[in-house]
């Protein structure tokens, strides 16, 4: 059969579709561009009486590329841990012809539908933490900064705590992605460097030396900031780590150690109980 004809969907269809098989598919926003789901992943014997954390991770790809099977592995460690993970599909130019803009703006519809549907989801509506690797941690730290969140009056679009890894943290013109936003305006405005002040919530910041993004450095002296206004900022560099270092299929250590952590951080921090198991992988 020709090529072109088979009715054989392409690899990477094949192996998202094999990776959440076990995951809960929702739609959680319809926007002008088609719906848009979240994939949440269970622990064992869950149940929608539960009060557990929940981890919701954004994918990377600086803005333009879906790649909603990211975070599967880390969604798969986080659940055997004790919390109910979700990774989340949002608008991305490639795709939906977006900009930035509506990827922040669809993380805090995200976050906020999570901590709104806690009851069905079996989840402490007060332990969401938010994640996610370059612009999916930028989106997140945009919904943890902004002080015009998305709310519905009683819940918010703010996640509790973060954990990031390779992270954009600058959008202006010294930046990343400045020409991506639909102004100038807007790249400035949505920066996290533009946003840092007291009573943010704890963030935990996994980097490379040798990120070719984001220099190392800035994400150090952004911490620094922070913490410089008394927040808790944890920031973990890797020696000879790129901006992909911590993907199951880059470099499995630095996967396990960038989890490990990460648990040890939700567990210090009050959202997770310490009954530690094997990082799957």
């Amino acid at each position: 059969m020709d090529a072109k004809t088979s009715a054989t969907p392409p690899i990477a269809i094949i192996r998202d579709k094999e990776l959440l098989k076990d995951a809960e598919t929702i739609v959680y926003k319809k926007s002008e561009q088609g719906e848009l789901v979240l994939h949440c992943f269970y622990p064992e014997g869950h149940s929608k009486e539960d009060h557990r954390c929940a981890v919701i991770l954004f994918h990377g790809g600086k803005w333009d590329q879906a790649m909603s099977t990211q975070f599967v592995p880390q969604a798969l460690n986080f659940a055997s841990s004790g919390a109910v993970a979700i990774t989340v599909e949002y608008r991305v130019s490639s795709k939906h012809n977006s900009t930035p803009i509506d990827a922040i703006q669809d993380a805090q519809t995200a976050i906020l539908w999570v901590r709104k549907n806690n009851r069905y989801l079996g989840v402490d509506p007060e332990k969401i933490i938010g994640g996610g690797s370059g612009s999916g941690a930028h989106i997140a730290l945009c919904a943890a900064m902004h002080k015009k969140v998305e709310h519905d009056g009683f819940f918010s679009g703010t996640p509790n705590a973060l954990i990031l890894w390779s992270s954009i943290i600058d959008t202006t013109k010294r930046g990343t992605g400045y020409d991506l936003f639909p102004s100038k305006r807007d790249a400035r405005r949505t920066s996290p460097t533009k946003h840092i002040r007291r009573k943010l919530p704890p963030m935990l910041f996994f980097h490379g030396k040798a990120d070719p993004v984001t220099p190392v450095a800035s994400v150090d002296k952004f911490c620094q900031r922070l913490r410089s206004k008394r927040n808790i900022a944890r920031f973990v560099p890797f020696n000879r780590a790129t901006h992909s270092f911590f993907n199951f299929n880059v470099n499995q250590q630095y996967f396990v150690q960038t989890l490990d952590n990460a648990e040890g951080f939700l567990i210090e921090q009050g959202f997770l109980t310490p009954e530690k198991t094997d990082v799957i992988g």
